[in-house]
């Protein structure tokens, strides 16, 4: 898999400073930590073979994007007679 590089700017500081005291505390590189976290809140695991695989079940329930869309699409697919006779 072909790995990318980030420039993230704009850190917080607070946010910093977790991040540093995690990976002082893991006694992980600052690097890993931050990709971890990322992995973490994006995948939900940092085990991605394992999170690829759960993915779709962390999605499960989520059934539209708004809660109006399904009355919406339901709506679209009436037939209005009056347009047709």
């Amino acid at each position: 898999m072909k790995k990318l590089q980030y420039t993230i700017r704009n850190i917080p500081p607070d946010v910093d400073q977790i991040i540093r005291k995690r990976a002082q505390r893991t006694g992980k590189s600052f690097n890993t930590t931050v990709i971890e976290a990322l992995t973490i809140q994006t995948l939900g695991s940092t085990d991605i073979k394992k999170a690829k695989k759960n993915i779709f079940t962390r999605l499960q329930g989520i059934n539209s994007l708004d809660d109006n869309f399904d009355q919406a699409i339901k709506e679209q697919s009436e037939i209005d007679d009056k347009l047709w006779l």
